[in-house]
């Protein structure tokens, strides 16, 4: 199986992480328009629950 994923915002990478653990055998593109060294000055909030799923599915990133 082939994913396309497009945008590599928090969103974009979170699901390519997740969607590579379940499925390893998936060969996942990210398709990013900026630069890797590109900085944005944006803050992302998370609720309690949200956290709480980061570390349940993900305890190395979280």
């Amino acid at each position: 199986m082939k994913i396309t994923v497009i945008g590599g915002g928090p969103g974009g990478l979170y699901f390519s992480i997740l969607t590579k653990k379940a499925l390893p055998h998936c060969q996942i593109d990210l398709y990013e328009r900026n630069k890797a060294d590109d900085s944005f000055g944006f803050g992302v909030v998370f609720s309690d629950e949200t956290l709480s799923e980061f570390l349940t599915k993900d305890p190395k990133s979280y």
